[in-house]
Order: structure tokens, then C-alpha cells, then sequence
């Protein structure tokens, strides 16, 4: 298969599941960015990239939007402190992370955002991007041992949250909004 072959299913395979990664990861309109540059990186590296792409392309994904949520927060700071607004200020939100509204009461949402980024994001891969735990690692950057022992700390925390919502029950992580398609196959 050429390069431009093999690049272009890629692009037909995985470019959904990209998408659907940049979305929980950044703001809106640094999106199609994080997407854009994500396959930049693959095109540039395509000898590099497994078989199994998927895991590789959202691990490059994850540090493209690290950069961009970084050049965000650099922008953001520089706009505050040329309007004179300060970091806690109320005009200023954080972005919020979790695109999807998947449970009726809000609590699991309401809990996912009350756990810190690591936790959330493992969740997020296992639950929404239907990685293996795995896959998952690759993302991460870390042993499949480590993370299997991240998430089994990142479930209990999760379940702790929950317990302290007004409606405690367990809520499977997946969006009812859109079914779950193409990913790891």
C-alpha cells in the first residue's frame, strides 16, 4: 500500500474518534485544530504509526491538545491582564472538558468534573473512546500495569463522587446522545 493510500485510511478510520477525543480535550474552536495537527503528525510519521492506530493517533492527540489548552491558558492570561481582569475572576470559566450531557440528574457528569484531569481522562478512554486498557496505556504513556491500577484508583474516586450526589447510582460512562462508532475495532 503507498503512503497516500495508507494515510487515507487512516484519515477514513480514525478521524471521528480523533474528533471525538479533541472535543472533551479543548475549547471549541481549537478543535479542528487539534485534529488538523494531530494527522500532520501521522502524515509526517507514517512509518511510525502501528497497525493498531488508534491508541498512537489519540496519544498524539493528547499531547496536541496539552499544547493547545497551554496556548489557551497563555492567551487567556495575556487578554485578562491587558483588560485588567484577574484570575478569579468571575467572567473567566474554566472550559468545560466533559461535551457530552449523558445522565439525566447530572450527576455523573456533575462527578467526572469533579475529579482531576488524569482520572477523568482514563475514564473517558475506557468508557467513550472504547480503548482496552491496553490501548488506553498508549495514550497515557505508561505500562498497561500502571494503568491498570490508575483506573481501578480512578473507578473507586468516581464511585466515591457519585455516593455524594443527591441521586447515587451507578451510570455507565457512555453518551446516550450518540452511539459509539468506529474506534477500536
Amino acid at each position: 500500500m503507498n503512503p497516500d493510500e495508507r494515510f487515507d485510511g487512516l484519515w477514513r478510520n480514525h478521524a471521528h474518534a480523533v474528533l471525538r477525543y479533541a472535543r472533551r480535550r479543548v475549547l471549541p474552536a481549537d478543535v479542528d485544530d487539534v485534529v488538523a495537527e494531530t494527522f500532520v503528525v501521522a502524515w509526517r510519521r507514517l512509518d511510525d504509526v502501528p497497525e493498531r492506530a488508534l491508541p498512537w493517533l489519540l496519544g498524539v492527540a493528547r499531547k496536541v491538545s496539552a499544547n493547545a489548552v497551554r496556548s489557551a491558558r497563555r492567551r487567556d492570561a495575556l487578554a485578562d491582564r491587558v483588560a485588567g481582569i484577574g484570575e478569579h475572576d468571575p467572567r473567566r470559566a474554566a472550559p468545560d472538558t466533559v461535551a457530552h450531557d449523558f445522565d439525566a440528574d447530572g450527576s455523573a457528569v456533575s462527578a467526572l468534573r469533579r475529579m482531576p484531569e488524569v482520572d477523568r481522562e482514563l475514564l473517558t478512554l475506557i468508557a467513550w473512546d472504547q480503548l482496552s486498557q491496553a490501548e488506553a496505556a498508549t495514550v497515557i504513556g505508561c505500562s498497561p500495569g500502571a494503568l491498570k491500577v490508575r483506573l481501578h484508583r480512578a473507578r473507586k474516586r468516581f464511585t466515591g463522587l457519585l455516593g455524594q450526589s443527591s441521586h447515587p447510582r451507578p451510570i455507565a460512562l457512555v453518551p446516550q446522545t450518540a452511539p459509539l462508532t468506529g474506534g477500536a475495532q
